[in-house]
């Protein structure tokens, strides 16, 4: 058998009894992973491959980040350099495996804000090597056993401005031609990441929930994966066309929080350039969150799509105590909330995904 017949044959054993979002999202794994392993997976020659984004779907990605990782070389030495536009924080890991085949150790975690990095600062910072001091931007070590850096640029505000841009050069291997290609180890390491993150995100929703009725919120927690600093709190929500979810949180003083809906079971972000499917500490008005699958009014509607299951999460950046979240399933025909202008909100969310991902 050929190498793109092995890789055929296990992609279509995979496909089997998939519905179309199924198979979409199958699709959508089989052209992440190829192009990460095609161009982002010699930690030599070091690229970063934009992993999670309206294109990108799988594993939760959060609609008010970006998020980018590339391979790397415990023992190398990189420079990771560029500007932060209109980025208000971002976080950079190094991790000591994949997510979805087990490992993803952190082997480091920062921000920005812990480097003296923000908003339209130039971002200059060494990783691995000899320990270095003074001079200009940061240096941090890297795990021997480093796999690949993953950052993760936030922007809260949604406005329409340009973005962050991360450069990273390997300064130890500079000159050194790339291998000749290798089409068996790519496509081994592509199948892969593909199984390994069907399997394990298929099945992620289900093994966090737990026996959770539907339509509560879990105890706000760390989680082993993820950004260590970040708690969360997680619900799957089920309502009928009549129906909305009313939800209250005490965010007990988190300064930077967010909220939002995905599918189930595949743990892809809802539209949210085109839908309201997302909120945060910048753009919530006052009032409850109101999740529904037709227009409540008021500002704070998270839209369902019309989907008869949706899983609803919270984030917060370390807040000072642990946030509560109530929540109550109501009747629409009780709500009583204001008009909105529901189109501008849209066109401002629209525009600034039209900037935040314009490449």
């Amino acid at each position: 058998m050929t190498i793109w017949g092995e890789f055929c044959d296990r992609i279509r054993v995979l496909g089997e009894g998939l519905d179309d979002e199924g198979q979409r999202h199958l699709a959508n794994q089989v052209a992440c992973w190829l192009t990460y392993a095609i161009g982002h997976n010699d930690p030599r020659h070091p690229a970063f491959f934009r992993s999670s984004d309206p294109v990108y779907q799988w594993g939760g990605p959060n609609a008010d980040q970006v998020a980018r990782r590339t391979a790397i070389d415990g023992e190398g030495v990189y420079r990771i350099s560029g500007h932060m536009g209109a980025c208000e924080e971002f976080v950079l890991q190094i991790k000591l495996g994949a997510t979805q085949s087990g490992g993803a150790g952190v082997g480091l975690e920062v921000t920005g804000s812990s480097l003296g990095i923000g908003p339209r600062d130039e971002i200059d910072i060494l990783l691995g090597g000899e320990e270095r001091s003074g001079g200009r931007g940061s240096w941090l070590p890297l795990d021997p056993e480093a796999s690949f850096v993953h950052i993760r640029d936030y922007y809260f505000d949604w406005q329409p401005a340009e973005p962050a841009t991360f450069v990273i050069e390997r300064l130890d291997t500079v000159g050194e031609p790339k291998p000749d290609v290798d089409a068996a180890a790519l496509l081994s390491t592509a199948l892969g990441e593909i199984e390994h993150s069907f399997a394990f995100w298929n099945g992620y929703q289900e093994r966090m929930l737990g026996d959770q009725p539907p339509n509560t919120f879990l105890p706000p927690a760390g989680m082993g994966r993820g950004v260590k600093t970040l708690i969360y709190s997680h619900a799957g929500v089920a309502l009928d066309p009549d129906q909305a979810l009313v939800v209250e949180v005490d965010h007990r003083g988190a300064t930077m929080w967010d909220v939002q809906l995905y599918n189930r079971p595949w743990y892809e972000a809802l539209d949210f350039t085109n839908r309201l499917t997302c909120l945060n500490h910048a753009l919530i008005e006052p009032g409850p969150i109101v999740i529904a699958g037709t227009d409540p009014g008021g500002a704070n509607w998270l839209d369902t799509e019309g989907r008869d299951s949706v899983l609803c999460t919270f984030r917060w950046w370390h807040p000072p105590d642990t946030p509560e979240v109530d929540a109550q399933v109501v009747p629409l025909s009780e709500l009583d909330l204001p008009p909105v202008d529901r189109q501008a909100q849209i066109a401002r969310r629209s525009s600034h995904i039209a900037w935040r991902y314009r490449t």
